[in-house]
């Protein structure tokens, strides 16, 4: 335990990076990593190189890493992973979705095939690495497959570097197979794994190819993504507007139903005032018929005192003559009353009928409006069609512009590969004309023979860096000296296994050297052919690439004539904000009007009281003058009694 605390106070976590490289750790303290990047969301890089880890311990750590969410770059050169921990690694990639640059330089992942099948798969299901180091991991033909299947089904790796390894001639077949499957793949590094020249050119040309058709489809979705936010932004718009279209059109209809209802009630009120007055009427004609009767009967009485007074004829004569006076002057005062009440009655009609002709009339504005307003309804609707009918047209313009994209990447991957396959034909036959130039080849040969001394020089000055750093480690670490001597006869071993590489790599290189220089005097002839094949492919380079401009602008016109007419929408959506306002002021001048009609109503009100009350006063008048006629004429008789 206190041994685990001494070298916990080594770990250095700066600016959120784990550097534990060199370090010696124990089961127990990779269980305690483990754990803490398990939890922490503060590492963003981990470094575990040259530390010579154990199974369990490299198990512990990729455990943790699983439920890591933070770090997104990790070191695990020099530990000699192998067997199970291989798997650990596997089952880390499958989970973790934050690791982006993984350094596995320096170890044995090819001496499982078994176990390297499970890291390939779980490679090719992995979305989020885009940077992997496998130097120097003895990876031979058949890891060479795996990766290569692992490549095909893999979407997101852009860089990985093979350097120093055994794949050889199959392998780099497979990875030119699988580069045919990948467009993500930009960068790979094959030197020093036995591939002939041939192919690190063709994989170079694909990868090449790669990166420009990443280059075009990234622009590609880049546009379309900013069309595609451009047309959710205007139908938005459009939709706010419809929205408040409706709204509009919504209190307007309130506000017309409310005039229709306030003048419906005006004109019964109006009504219901006619009917009284009509009452009314019908009561003074009663009451006129009776002062008539009333009138007969004095009538009648009077004659029966004549014949029965004969002496009192002179002064009923006069009492005659003077109720007549009378009679005629009440009858006149009727007549004129009843003329007087005729003519009000008359301009009450007229009243009534210029009302009836105003509500006819805001009956046929309403009516009218309705139907402006059905129309805005049909027009909005037909609005929200075409919306909808550009949408799909747009999509359907992308589709067809994205299929014509793809059928265009394939006819030039198809060109591509035709024009590669013609490449490969020449170059066979300038490989059996190159046998002439191997005097031109004697000069690499010398440069290969300095550059394996300096090899030489550099395995024996790292030889002895290492023996250095063995002595340094046994002066240091005397309690876990078996354990770092073995771990250093292995890096010695595998340094011997490297040199013998190189000097096995040395051979074949001097030995392609010399089929080279044989194959350089024939290249000699055709060099000239090439040329002019070359100028050839520039051409058709610069037909094809004036193609693709041409394409461009077509699409750059498409999408400019449809922000045209999503320029026109939005002038249609303006003049319907016009027609909307129109609408408005019309409803506040019906407002108006209304008020208007109500001040008149009031006014016809006032004269509707002004006339009972002088109706009410005519009525006391003939009221007053009929007692007084009656009473007249029934004590006139009874004076000379």
């Amino acid at each position: 335990m206190g041994r685990c605390t001494v070298q916990t106070q080594d770990y250095l976590i700066i600016g959120g990076t784990l550097d534990l490289s060199n370090q010696t750790l124990d089961v127990g303290t990779c269980a305690v990593l483990g754990k803490i990047l398990q939890i922490s969301n503060v590492i963003s890089k981990a470094s575990f190189g040259d530390c010579l880890l154990k199974e369990d311990g490299i198990k512990s750590i990729l455990l943790g890493l699983c439920g890591n969410s933070s770090v997104k770059t990790l070191s695990l050169k020099g530990n000699s992973i192998q067997g199970s921990s291989i798997h650990a690694l596997a089952k880390m990639l499958r989970h973790n979705i934050t690791v982006i640059r993984l350094s596995l330089e320096w170890n044995n992942l090819g001496l499982c095939s078994e176990s390297f099948t499970s890291f390939c798969e779980a490679l090719g299901s992995n979305s989020a690495l885009q940077y992997l180091d496998l130097r120097s991991n003895q990876l031979g033909v058949d890891c060479g497959t795996h990766l290569a299947r692992a490549l095909a089904r893999n979407c997101s790796l852009t860089s990985l570097d093979l350097r120093w390894n055994n794949i050889g001639r199959t392998g780099g077949k497979a990875l030119l197979e699988s580069l045919h499957h990948n467009r993500t793949l930009s960068k790979v590094d094959l030197v020093g794994n036995g591939i002939p020249n041939e192919d690190i050119s063709a994989i170079e040309m694909q990868l090449s190819q790669n990166s420009r058709s990443a280059i075009i489809t990234n622009e590609y979705t880049s546009r379309t993504d900013i069309l595609k936010q451009q047309l959710e932004d205007r139908e938005r718009y459009s939709a706010q507007q419809i929205e408040y279209l409706e709204r509009s059109l919504a209190q307007t209809d309130l506000t017309l139903n409310k005039t229709v209802k306030e003048s419906m009630f005006q004109t019964g009120k109006l009504e219901e005032q006619l009917r009284s007055k009509s009452v009314e009427l019908e009561a003074l004609e009663a009451k006129y018929e009776l002062v008539n009767s009333a009138l007969r009967l004095n009538q009648e009485r009077v004659t029966t005192l004549e014949a029965r007074n004969n002496t009192l004829e002179e002064e009923l004569r006069k009492s005659q003559e003077a109720a007549l006076l009378q009679n005629k002057n009440d009858k006149e005062v009727l007549e004129h009353v009843k003329s007087e009440h005729n003519q009000e009655v008359r301009s009450l009609q007229k009243t009534i009928s210029q009302l009836e002709a105003q509500v006819a009339e805001l009956e046929f504005k309403c009516n009218n409006q309705k139907m402006q307003i059905f129309d805005f309804k049909e027009t909005i609707c037909s609005l929200q069609s075409e919306i909808k009918g550009i949408r799909i047209e747009c999509d359907e313009m992308m589709a067809a512009e994205a299929g014509k994209y793809k059928e265009s990447l394939r006819n030039v991957d198809l060109q591509y590969n035709a024009e590669i396959q013609r490449m490969k034909k020449d170059h066979q036959q300038m490989e059996t004309e190159m046998r002439e130039k191997c005097l031109n080849s004697e000069t690499l040969r010398g440069e290969v023979q300095a550059e394996a001394a300096a090899l030489r020089l550099q395995i024996s000055t790292e030889r002895s860096s290492n023996q250095a750093q063995l002595l340094s480690l046994k002066q240091q670490l005397k309690a876990e000296q078996a354990t770092v001597v073995r771990g250093m006869e292995e890096q010695l071993h595998a340094m011997e296994d490297s040199r013998n590489d190189g000097e096995e790599r040395l051979r074949v290189q001097i030995a392609s050297n010399s089929t080279l220089s044989a194959a350089n005097a024939k290249l000699s002839a055709q060099l000239h052919a090439l040329r002019n094949d070359i100028a050839e492919l520039n051409v058709k380079l610069e037909d094809k690439e004036v193609e693709v401009r041409a394409a461009e602008k077509r699409v750059r016109d498409e999408f400019a004539g449809q922000l045209i007419e999503l320029q026109q929408e939005c002038e249609k959506t303006s003049k319907l904000n016009n027609v909307i306002l129109d609408l408005k002021r019309t409803i506040s001048e019906l407002e108006h009007e209304s008020n208007v009609h109500k001040r008149d109503v009031r006014m016809r009100e006032d004269e509707l009281q002004k006339l009972r009350e002088d109706e009410a006063r005519r009525i006391g008048m003939l009221h007053s003058a009929f007692l007084s006629y009656f009473n007249t004429s029934l004590g006139s008789p009874t004076n000379p009694r």
